[in-house]
């Protein structure tokens, strides 16, 4: 299915009943992205009468409006958010490892969001700089002129250290990765489409094997924690802020399991798949490259310091356009608490509202040329926070995003200093949803030394159902042209 949002839908409201409720289920777990642009492209309102059929009374909802944005991510009492992954049985560690941050409501949210926030206030982000600096010098001192690397991998890699080090820091590094290998892994059994499709605890089952998955996520990390009690820090990371808040009873132990997956989760992989966007949307984009390599030539090769990222407006430019064109959460589902009206569609207690961040950033009338990477756009615009929220929006906004963007930024001034990136010509680049937007089969790149020698390569897939590339096509054309 084309990812392509195309013009505002005439058709208020479009409704699907049984076999075709389920198709639609099966689509949305095939490919995310393709069946809520074609939603849109019935409707603003697309509702699923019974999508499942273990649950046939209830509706599932796609709401893709800006007005259904407000309304939904605006009133958090009428629509609860709901966790990011399978549900599992009463009392099984499925349900307490998910039982972070993002998947609280009411009294319990706002309570643990506030005994988290000093954690990601200015001053402690600033303390993570160093380890943003580290870990990409890390990262690079492993790259050789002409190698080519995944860079989807070498991201993950990247951005699994730098939040192993802020939540597991004094741990050493192989046991801190491995408890983010361990995390990483959940996600990627959970969006098994047949854990979707056939979400029953049976032997032989991906969901019975996801369950003990869980299980393991769970020992691994009370053993963690119990050690961490036997020894305490003088300098604490993020895992032992969580402990000591259980311990003061402010956090009971699935909040305390949820908080240290969900928080190393939500970190990671939001943080990789925008550094493997951004990456890849430079790359194809000579002029855009060039003209931010001018920016950081001030650096003279030396990462930027925090004072010094605040004036890099190209660079911030360019990290929100790559998270508008290819947000890295393309979606979100919240769940109805009590009945209510939505755009002239009456919901019930436990109907499912699903918004969309991908189609939102995709819609021409609030963006010119929505499918174009131009983020000179950012020097004149500025949307509303229910028309771009790539961390989401209203009083659940990522608690971490600053955290995030400094990261980001810093990672990508020290990379793009160094090294002239390249993607292999003719490479597949594909989308794949889990929870997060990534490429299905990686991003292959060649490794060249910075020589401001910037050109682009083609590349195939669905990437070109998301981002207008014709003008790749074009130059190669005129090159092959020329040299016959």
């Amino acid at each position: 299915m084309k990812a392509v949002v195309g013009p505002r839908p005439a058709k208020p409201v479009h409704h699907a009943r049984g076999i075709r409720a389920f198709a639609w289920y099966a689509r949305f777990v095939q490919d995310a992205l393709g069946c809520l642009c074609e939603a849109y492209r019935l409707a603003p309102l697309c509702v699923a009468h019974g999508m499942l059929p273990w649950r046939r009374r209830q509706k599932n909802v796609f709401a893709l409006s800006v007005d259904s944005n407000r309304t939904v991510l605006g009133d958090t009492a009428t629509f609860r958010t709901t966790p990011q992954t399978a549900g599992g049985p009463h009392n099984s560690a499925l349900r307490r490892i998910r039982h972070g941050l993002t998947a609280m409501n009411g009294d319990e949210h706002r309570e643990q969001r506030q005994l988290l926030t000093p954690m990601f206030v200015k001053k402690a982000v600033d303390s993570y700089y160093a380890t943003g600096v580290a870990m990409t010098d890390w990262l690079m001192s492993r790259w050789t002129p002409g190698m080519v690397v995944n860079m989807h991998r070498e991201m993950h890699r990247l951005s699994l250290r730098i939040s192993s080090h802020v939540l597991f820091g004094r741990e050493d590094v192989e046991s801190a990765e491995y408890k983010g290998e361990l995390i990483e892994e959940l996600f990627v059994r959970n969006f098994s489409p047949l854990c979707w499709l056939f979400p029953f605890n049976l032997p032989a089952t991906p969901f019975r094997r996801l369950l003990q998955h869980a299980e393991k996520i769970e020992s691994v990390l009370w053993q963690s924690i119990e050690e961490r009690r036997a020894v305490l820090s003088q300098t604490p990371d993020v895992l032992d802020m969580l402990i000591q808040a259980h311990s003061a009873g402010q956090m009971s132990d699935a909040a305390l399991l949820g908080q240290a997956t969900i928080l190393f989760a939500a970190s990671f992989e939001t943080q990789a798949n925008t550094l493997n966007w951004t990456l890849f949307l430079l790359t194809q984009h000579p002029k855009v490259i060039a003209d931010l390599a001018d920016e950081l030539r001030v650096l003279r090769g030396s990462p930027p310091t925090v004072e010094q990222l605040d004036r890099m407006p190209l660079l911030e430019a360019v990290l929100k356009e790559s998270m508008r064109i290819l947000p890295t959460v393309p979606y979100t589902i919240r769940a109805v608490t009590r009945p209510t009206e939505l755009g002239g569609v009456q919901l019930d207690l436990e109907d499912r509202v699903i918004c969309s961040h991908y189609v939102t950033h995709h819609m021409p009338e609030i963006y010119s040329e929505p499918q174009r990477f131009a983020p000179e756009r950012w020097f004149t615009i500025k949307p509303s926070p229910y028309e771009y929220f790539p961390f989401s929006a209203g009083n659940r906004i990522c608690i971490g995003r600053h955290m995030s963007l400094m990261l980001m930024r810093v990672a990508l001034a020290m990379i793009l200093q160094r090294w002239r990136l390249a993607v292999v010509p003719g490479a597949t680049i594909d989308r794949v949803v889990r929870v997060t937007l990534g490429p299905k089969h990686g991003l292959p790149m060649i490794l060249t030394p910075q020589d401001n020698h910037f050109s682009a390569n083609p590349v195939q897939g669905n990437i070109h159902d998301m981002v207008d590339l014709r003008h790749v096509r074009s130059a190669v054309a005129l090159a092959s042209r020329a040299a016959a």
